[in-house]
């Protein structure tokens, strides 16, 4: 946890590309358009603890931006600081690329003098960015302990003004997901429980990744990986993924659908007279075209019985990645400095307390101990 100044600065961005979710609709003569001449307007969003704090300028017609903006901020028991590119657009800004970034790197990076880094972004691109932190000398009492409190500076102040709706969407990463809250302007069934999604207004849960349309009920089971995420984990978490990992590809085929028929991806309808999208030949499971890359390698599986059976279990999908804990010097400054340069001391176990243990746990073991001579010597 962090109190105290907080000081980004945003240099520049390369590589920033769109994601399938803005270009779903850039169709041409049958094929999806290419992404690398599709300009951006892009803008950086921050955010701590995934709580908005602040905004940078945007720049047109550009996949390579450079800001050169800086942001000060106090903050209280703040753990990762967020940055997120969107995508100025109307009537709703959409969603480019994010990282997470612990403030345990932040320190590391401080104590080797490293404020100044790129980070890779998620789905595609990196951000330059600036991070330098000061801790609060004096902790003054709040009236609020429960919330973490930010304020901004003065000159500051004018970038919360500015489009201040369009900045608090939040991205639910779940799974490798980049879930947002979506308007959706058909009619549509939910991906996971294959059900109709009612309401108004947001109704649901879209990926801006894969572009994957979920109840706002269900997005936090949705059991299968993103096809879009960055692959980077490391031994101990690819063991761990191993035991139970979704990976059955489907079987798809062009097909002529007579009737009505919606998408079990993005959950919106197959418009055509014939040749309308794909289906699964072992699972008939119904698609676009544009869509066949980011389906799920999930042929033959029902996602949500096995969600619910995983929910039996006790095993939940996590919001996050685990992540790796950094240990520094940092964790170290409250321990006694004399206690420890002790060197440890193994304190013998008396005879009378050895006679009372059950012998018969121990057979077979032998033991013995040449400090304390061979009548401490313990056989089973």
């Amino acid at each position: 946890m962090f109190t105290g100044t907080l000081r980004v600065k945003i240099h520049e961005a390369a590589s920033l590309r769109p994601t399938d979710f803005q270009k779903r609709h850039n169709v041409t003569f049958g094929k999806l358009g290419d992404a690398t001449q599709q300009l951006l307007d892009p803008y950086v969003s921050i955010d701590v603890d995934e709580k908005f704090i602040d905004k940078s300028t945007t720049k047109k017609q550009t996949n390579d931006p450079k800001w050169d903006e800086s942001f000060i901020h106090e903050v209280e028991n703040a753990s990762t600081l967020g940055i997120t590119i969107f995508h100025q657009a109307l009537p709703s800004d959409v969603f480019v690329a994010n990282c997470t970034i612990p403030f345990d790197d932040v320190f590391e990076r401080q104590e080797q003098e490293q404020q100044e880094f790129w980070v890779d972004l998620e789905p595609e691109g990196k951000i330059k960015i600036r991070v330098d932190v000061k801790w609060t000398q004096e902790s003054t009492p709040k009236k609020e302990v429960s919330r973490r409190q930010i304020t901004t500076t003065a000159k500051d102040q004018p970038f919360l003004n500015r489009r201040r709706g369009a900045m608090r969407r939040r991205v639910h990463q779940v799974n490798g997901h980049k879930f947002m809250a979506t308007f959706l302007r058909q009619p549509t069934f939910c991906s996971h429980c294959r059900e109709f999604i009612w309401g108004l207004g947001k109704q649901g849960y879209q990926c801006q990744v894969c572009t994957c349309v979920v109840h706002k009920r269900c997005h936090l089971s949705v059991v299968t990986k993103c096809p879009k995420k960055k692959d980077e984990q490391n031994k101990a978490q690819q063991e761990i993924v191993q035991r139970f990992n979704v990976n059955v590809p489907h079987r798809f085929a062009v097909h002529s659908f007579k009737r009505l028929t919606f998408c079990d991806h993005c959950g919106s309808l197959l418009y055509g007279i014939f040749r309308q999208g794909l289906k699964c030949e072992v699972c008939s499971m119904n698609i676009h075209r544009r869509c066949q890359e980011n389906v799920a390698n999930n042929c033959g599986i029902n996602t949500k019985q096995l969600a619910e059976i995983l929910s039996e279990m006790g095993i939940t999908m996590d919001k996050t990645p685990p992540r790796k804990t950094r240990r520094s010097a940092r964790d170290a400054l409250n321990f006694d400095t004399e206690f420890t340069k002790e060197e440890p001391v193994l304190t013998p176990v008396p005879n009378d307390i050895v006679r009372c243990i059950n012998q018969e746990e121990f057979a077979g073991f032998s033991f013995t101990n040449a400090e304390f001579g061979p009548e401490r010597k313990i056989v089973c």
